[in-house]
């Protein structure tokens, strides 16, 4: 794994990395200008939701350009990612991002009535997305063994809340890495600290 830190950045493109901004109008795509990453639009991942900018206020928070727009889900208690294409047996990083932004407009008090909902890996528990901060940008990761040619990543209604996305990558990872992952044993990320640097570090799986 390269990790590199500072303001701006760059990542080599790389075939195998899926970058979607959820949210971003069909058929769109940039390259982020702090990471050189090409995010592209999800509706080829996803049937289903609703594409939100997040209100004007809050524009200046998102730690990256993704953040300024998500996908809401206020139908279906499951609504799904398919990502794709995945090799059977390959090992990948999964990151999903989530910035509220009060991008419905309620500027409902999410402090005291925080939102709640769930998001899985196929049927697998991934996490559970506590929103209680409109400006914060909230980050799930987890790696996987991919048991078929694509990843599910699913949202859950638990009725505590609009389940919402900014943002879902997928990177390809060594199979020699986290040996303990199986099929039905992913790993999640618990906490990650950075030791000394003020800057916001982002890293690109190396896959030889």
């Amino acid at each position: 794994m390269h990790c590199s830190s500072g303001t701006h950045f760059h990542t080599s493109a790389v075939q195998d990395f899926i970058s979607i901004d959820c949210g971003l109008p069909s058929g769109s795509s940039y390259v982020d200008e702090k990471t050189n990453i090409t995010y592209i639009s999800d509706d080829q991942y996803i049937a289903t939701g609703e594409n939100h900018n997040i209100s004007s206020e809050h524009q200046g928070s998102e730690q990256f350009r993704s953040g300024l727009n998500l996908r809401s889900f206020p139908t279906g208690g499951r609504n799904c990612y398919t990502l794709h294409p995945a090799t059977k047996g390959q090992k990948y990083l999964i990151r999903g991002t989530f910035m509220h932004g009060n991008y419905d407009n309620k500027g409902q008090n999410l402090v005291n009535s925080p939102l709640l909902f769930e998001i899985r890996i196929g049927l697998n528990f991934w996490n559970q997305v506590n929103v209680t901060s409109a400006t914060m940008t909230y980050t799930s990761e987890a790696i996987i063994l991919a048991t078929v040619n694509s990843v599910s990543v699913c949202l859950i209604d638990n009725d505590k809340g609009t389940p919402f996305i900014s943002s879902l990558e997928m990177r390809p990872m060594k199979s020699s890495n986290y040996p303990a992952v199986t099929p039905n044993q992913p790993l999640f990320l618990h906490d990650r600290r950075s030791m000394g640097s003020a800057n916001t570090i982002r890293c690109s799986i190396i896959t030889s």
